[in-house]
């Protein structure tokens, strides 16, 4: 198996320091041209989970998919259940060559520990890439050190030691900047691009305007280019990166809908009820907005997922689509966990 970042080829021996370093490459015609070079394989997006934001439902699970290319796996965030939807759809953990989280919101990265843990625990000790906002690089350290108690109470009784978890996984910060489309990932049977999104709108100073950043991705194979929005309000940053893909996999929010079950929680203060509205208002997709962007970007398909509120009580998903067709007249899917595009 052929891994390599951009600016070097990937291998076991590689320190861990080198992995958690930002290392980006512009997009341009020579990556277009030399994407011929990827070898025949069916491609498809997974959504494993659908439901937006941290909360437990029956009918979907917390936000995650996997790009899946022949046996390869790329998981695209990693909410909770995101092992138990990876079962459901016959995903094995040993074939995730890469996992990418879009941002550290608790719905996205939630599931990562105990992932990583689970995959060393069945002697997949092969580094695995962990590519994320800022901080993840630290994230997944702790994760290895957290996990510590687990490395000393085996499984076996005898047999040879287990390497540390550690040494199974590696952390790396995506630029704190990154405004253009820039190649961050790339193995034999895929290239990933990566840009910052609309997601955060934090006080210009704050401590969370100078760490917290939030990425869409791009992925192109030989056969089809798929792009994940993660969650972003609109930004033509996303636009750029959408161009011409064949499928947009992008959130949605009926802001209806989630005002009422925001005003309907007994466990949000009155204080925090209208800032946590500006940021549903100002930091994800309605449908309208969503029908702007995938003609913006003139992509062929579009797949909603990330549905907020995405209640097990819903009668439809007319709020997730209502609007789009005034600006996209291409065919759109509301996805459901486990449904492949």
């Amino acid at each position: 198996m052929r891994r390599r970042l951009t600016g070097g080829r990937w291998a076991g021996a590689l320190p861990l320091l080198a992995w958690g370093m930002a290392l980006v490459a512009p997009a341009n015609a020579e990556r277009h041209d030399s994407r011929a070079k990827l070898p025949e394989a069916r491609a498809e997006f997974v959504t494993l989970g659908t439901g937006g934001g941290p909360l437990a439902r029956l009918d979907r699970s917390q936000p995650s998919n996997a790009l899946v290319v022949g046996d390869a796996v790329y998981l695209f965030d990693v909410g909770d259940g995101v092992q138990r939807q990876m079962v459901a759809a016959s995903l094995r953990l040993r074939d995730v060559r890469a996992i990418f989280v879009s941002h550290h919101h608790i719905d996205h990265n939630g599931d990562l520990a105990p992932l990583l843990v689970t995959r060393w625990l069945f002697n997949n000790h092969e580094i695995v890439p962990v590519i994320g906002p800022p901080g993840t690089v630290w994230m997944v350290e702790q994760i290895a050190s957290a996990y510590r108690a687990t490395e000393l109470a085996p499984i076996t009784i005898g047999g040879p030691k287990k390497p540390a978890i550690a040494k199974s996984v590696a952390g790396r910060d995506l630029a704190h900047t990154l405004n253009e489309p820039a190649v961050v990932y790339e193995d034999d049977a895929v290239r990933v691009l990566a840009v910052a999104n609309a997601h955060y709108h934090f006080a210009v100073g704050s401590e969370e305007d100078r760490f917290a950043r939030s990425y869409s991705f791009r992925v192109e194979t030989a056969q089809r280019t798929f792009v994940y929005t993660g969650d972003t309000g609109p930004s033509e940053n996303v636009v750029k990166l959408a161009a011409d893909a064949a499928v947009l996999v992008s959130e949605v929010i009926d802001l209806a809908a989630m005002g009422s079950v925001l005003r309907r929680a007994r466990d949000i203060p009155a204080s925090a009820l209208a800032p946590m509205l500006a940021h549903m208002e100002q930091d994800h997709l309605t449908p309208v907005q969503v029908g702007r962007l995938a003609a913006k970007a003139n992509v062929k398909r579009v797949v909603l997922t990330h549905l907020a509120p995405g209640m097990d009580d819903e009668e439809g998903t007319t709020g997730y689509i209502k609007g789009i067709a005034g600006s996209y007249s291409g065919p759109v899917s509301v996805a459901h966990d486990l449904d492949r595009f």
